[in-house]
């Protein structure tokens, strides 16, 4: 089996889709964000879309390993973000934010 190293970048709607099932391997240290960093993210999405909607917004890389055309994704790094962003992207109006818009690289 050959192994290949690839980037891509996917708008969150394709993060959080059926493409990518995450899972947290046991050695990765425990969700540790607290209410300042998620509101800190949460806040810089909100502004950069209020005075920059047209534009994509970058929110850094997740390092996943993941066969291609299956879904299985093992989270490598990028954790605190990613699972901070499935708190958050339920909380807030999709509309009001645009989230099909967000560019995170994977």
């Amino acid at each position: 089996m050959s192994k290949n190293l690839s980037g891509a970048d996917y708008p969150l709607s394709k993060i959080f889709s059926s493409d990518f099932e995450y899972v947290i391997p046991p050695y990765q240290r425990p969700y540790a964000w607290t209410i300042d960093q998620a509101s800190e993210l949460f806040e810089d999405l909100h502004s950069f879309y209020q005075y920059e909607p047209d534009e994509e917004y970058f929110l850094g890389s997740i390092v996943l390993i993941k066969e291609e055309n299956k879904p299985h994704s093992e989270v490598i790094d990028g954790q605190q973000r990613l699972t901070t962003l499935t708190i958050l992207t339920p909380a807030v109006n999709p509309v009001e934010l645009n989230l099909g818009d967000f560019s995170y690289a994977a």
